[in-house]
């Protein structure tokens, strides 16, 4: 569709309505301000309901392995010869042995219940996010307090620092989370006690499992439940606190590709003979994603509509201006413009406030899902408000991942429903009556 000079002026003075009638620019102001917001608040929702899903799984497989095997509630004890037919698959860079159970830690009057996790401490030192929290290189910082500027380390952990991972190898020495350290009151270097929920029989009769040990490292990977819950120790020392000698709970996987580990899965059941099973965390977790996933859909939906209701505020401020430029529309149709002439000046009209509001809103709803945690930082210094609870969402950051194929499809959705406002207006226009209108004006 080819547009005159002529049919461009005319469309941009009709936005420009006259004093007398200003009441049709604030419509279509109005018209414009809603489309840019409707398509700003759907990008940074979707972006943040991304970033969630995405940090969330990179969150899991970086700190555990991308594939776990499993012999359902039976401990694995023949770990050698499972390594040796794992490691013969192609794309399989490594296996780490697991023991894990659930324990209560006490340290002087406080008592928390645990997960304890036995690994090999050169398996652990390779986890990035623990070992990067420990020496201090990882992007994870001090989380705990409403806002960030408020967030206090814990007491001693400025003077006596993260520690040393190396240090589990060196007798009984655990790994614990800094939100675990914060909430006992302990440091690197302090002694906590670690109880077995299950019991042995002693000359005093049946008293539960209890072990001392020092606190070597403490870690901080950004995950609430990782660093509130979770306690790690070598893997002999997890054994013997079990009395597991030479049993593992699961056995973790390490993809050459972390993006195509999913295909491993039946080539390590075929090589167990499906002895074993394996699985991995996205299907471990698959409600919980699953959840997320339709939450995302059912958000994109509601705020589809408020792009749908500003696409209706273009009908109207159309329509309106269609009424009251009848009398012009008259003198341009009896000087010679043809019905195809109006029509294209009042489509311009309508797919400008479209252009214009989606351009608006993609700039909007980039920059503030680019800088969502600094305002969200802002926001709860300033307010005192607590916009994002790691304890329910697991996560100390809010997240954002700007996928520009979604931000593409939101606007042209945005651009599709404008185009799809302007046709009626613009159709009344052309069928407008020159001798009525003239009439009537």
């Amino acid at each position: 569709m080819a547009f005159a000079a002529v049919e461009r002026l005319i469309a941009l003075r009709y936005l420009r309505a006259r004093r007398d009638e200003g009441f049709l620019s604030i419509i279509a102001g109005f018209s414009l301000v809603g489309i840019a917001l409707g398509v700003g608040t759907l990008i940074v929702v979707m972006a943040v309901m991304n970033g969630f899903r995405v940090e969330l799984l990179r969150q899991i497989t970086s700190v555990n392995g991308h594939l776990a095997i499993s012999a359902g509630r039976e401990p694995i004890g023949d770990f050698a010869a499972i390594e040796a037919k794992v490691k013969a698959i192609p794309g399989v860079a490594g296996l780490s042995p697991v023991l894990e159970g659930q324990a209560i830690v006490a340290a002087g009057e406080q008592v928390r219940g645990i997960m304890l996790r036995g690994m090999r401490p050169e398996d652990l030192m390779l986890r990035k996010p623990i070992a990067d929290s420990v020496s201090g290189t990882g992007a994870a910082g001090p989380q705990r307090g409403v806002c960030r500027a408020a967030a206090t380390p814990a007491p001693g952990a400025a003077a006596k620092g993260r520690g040393d991972l190396s240090s589990l190898s060196r007798g009984r020495v655990v790994a614990i989370g800094a939100r675990l350290a914060e909430v006992l009151g302990v440091s690197v270097g302090d002694i906590v006690t670690i109880v077995s929920p299950t019991s042995v029989d002693t000359p005093l009769g049946r008293l539960p499992r209890t072990r001392r040990f020092e606190v070597g490292a403490i870690f901080e990977v950004g995950m609430f439940d990782y660093d509130t819950n979770f306690i790690y120790a070598s893997l002999d020392n997890a054994r013997d606190f079990f009395e597991t000698p030479g049993k593992t709970s699961m056995i973790e996987v390490f993809a050459l590709d972390p993006g195509a580990y999913s295909s491993l899965i039946p080539q390590v059941n075929a090589a167990l003979e499906y002895k074993y099973f394996a699985f991995d965390w996205l299907e471990a977790n698959s409600g919980f994603f699953a959840t997320i996933a339709q939450q995302a859909n059912v958000m994109f939906l509601v705020l589809t509509l408020i792009v749908l209701v500003a696409a209706f505020n273009i009908v109207s401020s159309l329509m309106m201006l269609v009424r009251t430029k009848g009398p012009d529309i008259a003198i341009l149709r009896t000087i010679g413009a043809s019905r195809g002439a109006i029509l294209r000046v009042f489509f311009m009209d309508g797919m400008g406030l479209g252009i214009v509001g989606t351009a608006l809103g993609v700039g909007l709803g980039v920059a503030f899902a680019d800088n969502i945690e600094a305002i969200r930082q802002w926001l709860q210094c300033s307010f005192g408000l607590t916009l994002f609870d790691p304890q329910l969402y697991q996560l100390t950051e809010l997240p954002a991942r700007i996928a520009w194929d979604e931000i593409a499809g939101i606007a042209g959705m945005a651009l599709l429903f404008s185009f799809l406002a302007t046709i009626y207006p613009a159709w009344v226009a052309t069928r407008l009556d020159p001798i009525e209108a003239l009439r009537r004006g």
